[in-house]
């Protein structure tokens, strides 16, 4: 008899570690992957300049947040915006644009959340928020382009990372 409840024990303790496992990679990990799976950015991809997307070009940086309201990746955003705002020595203009908008400038959207970061009006990044499953403001390349501790020679199309993703069918 106590054999017979040993086993069942265990039955249900490696029953509930299976399910366990497969609801955590259902609902937590299903939207991670690679920003631009279909690699539409290593192609001639134009880079809009900030007139083309309605907005002022200011001194300093501009961010337009593109998002889609179903996409679970969006809980990161808040916390993630505020961190950037964070410690930075001038101000930064955050703005948001639909994928719609985005796209009839001539950029396609592969994925959302996504992040533009201009300085002025020239593009420097375009790509996720964060990279890793959780998209950690620690993973963030934004930030230290933000702090001016990491320069890019010109435009980044951040889409081989992979990042907490929707996406843009």
């Amino acid at each position: 008899m106590t054999n017979l409840k040993q086993r069942l024990g265990w039955a249900i303790l490696i029953g509930w570690l299976g399910l366990s496992t497969f609801f955590m990679y259902r609902f937590v990990f299903a939207d991670y992957g690679e920003f631009d799976p279909g690699q539409q950015w290593l192609g001639n991809q134009s880079e809009p300049s900030l007139t083309q997307l309605a907005i002022q070009p200011a001194t300093g940086f501009t961010l337009i947040k593109v998002s889609s309201a179903s996409c679970s990746c969006n809980s990161y955003l808040a916390s993630h915006l505020a961190d950037l705002h964070s410690g930075l020595e001038q101000p930064l203009e955050v703005v948001e644009r639909s994928i719609a908008e985005v796209e009839a400038s001539g950029l396609s959207v592969p994925a959302t959340p996504m992040a533009l970061l201009y300085d002025g009006d020239s593009l420097v990044y375009a790509g996720p928020f964060a990279t890793g499953p959780f998209c950690a403001s620690e993973n963030s390349l934004i930030r230290d382009i933000l702090k001016r501790q990491t320069r890019l020679a010109g435009s980044y199309l951040n889409g081989l990372v992979k990042a907490c993703r929707c996406l843009n069918d």
